[in-house]
């Protein structure tokens, strides 16, 4: 193959090439942080294991183990080194972070938030400037980007539980009014409904009428023929009550013995099929 060299020079500039600035910020950042847990904890690459668990003063050795992604019950790996076990400094600092706090200085806003069970809002209220609580642009980032210590985070907890009991009380107290003032709302906008499309009634015309004809009592908006029409509907009823009385007086007038009546004593049916000419 020809110009191997320049081949592999290439190839080492595409890979220098192809990495990001974020991924190089973030290795500045690593560093940065490295030399600053070695001039502040004395922690190097050839500490082992079981110094760096004196240094950082680890409670539960078995669980500082396990956030670094080692096995607890390896007791071979406690004398081994931070260069050997593929580790740095600053992933024991980090490893001890979450074993103290429950979170690292490398978890987001938004992640503590959730792990602390305080609304994010809430947190970033209480955290003060230059955070604002109706903002999420800083939800999504670290607290060491922040510049924000785990302490300040243990903090505003500690503040949050005490007030918790208030809090509490403020929410259902806007809930409940939030809720009733709907209600309340909606009750009146449902009692005005009536009165939407609604038709004026016609008042009806009273007419009142003496039992000698005359009008008592009318209705102002009564014209005269409307009267009229009153009084001849009333002398009609009238009249057919009469007719009707008269009527049933005839029918039922008293039952008499038609045989003692006529002397027809013998022979009666004659009467009856007796052909009329």
């Amino acid at each position: 193959m020809k110009y191997p060299y320049l081949i592999l020079l290439l190839c080492l500039l595409g890979s220098l090439w192809a990495q990001t600035p974020e991924k190089a910020l973030a290795d500045s950042v690593m560093q940065q942080r490295n030399l600053e847990i070695l001039e502040e904890y004395g922690i190097k690459e050839t500490s082992t294991l079981t110094e760096v668990a004196e240094i950082l003063k680890v409670s539960d050795f078995g669980k500082f183990k396990k956030h670094l992604g080692l096995e607890p019950e390896n007791q071979v790996l406690d004398n081994r080194n931070l260069r050997q076990l593929s580790l740095r400094p600053y992933d024991v600092f980090l490893a001890s972070q979450t074993l103290e706090y429950g979170f690292s200085e490398l978890n987001t806003l938004a992640e503590v938030s959730n792990h602390l069970h305080i609304p994010i809002k809430k947190l970033k209220s209480m955290l003060g400037e230059p955070f604002d609580p109706l903002s999420s642009k800083d939800d999504h980032r670290s607290l060491q980007s922040l510049m924000l210590d785990p302490e300040r985070i243990l903090q505003v907890k500690g503040d949050f539980r005490g007030n918790l009991l208030s809090y509490g009380w403020v929410l259902t107290l806007i809930g409940m009014l939030v809720v009733f003032s709907a209600l309340l709302i909606t009750s009146i906008v449902i009692s005005q409904l009536i009165h939407l499309n609604a038709h004026k009634k016609k008042e009806i015309p009273v007419i009142k009428v003496s039992s000698s004809g005359k009008v008592i009592k009318s209705s102002p908006n009564a014209s005269q023929d409307i009267i009229v029409a009153a009084i001849t509907a009333l002398f009609i009823y009238e009249n057919t009550i009469k007719e009707r009385r008269r009527i049933q007086l005839t029918f039922n007038r008293t039952k008499t013995n038609q045989w003692r009546s006529s002397s027809m004593l013998q022979m009666p049916n004659r009467e009856f099929f007796q052909k009329r000419s």
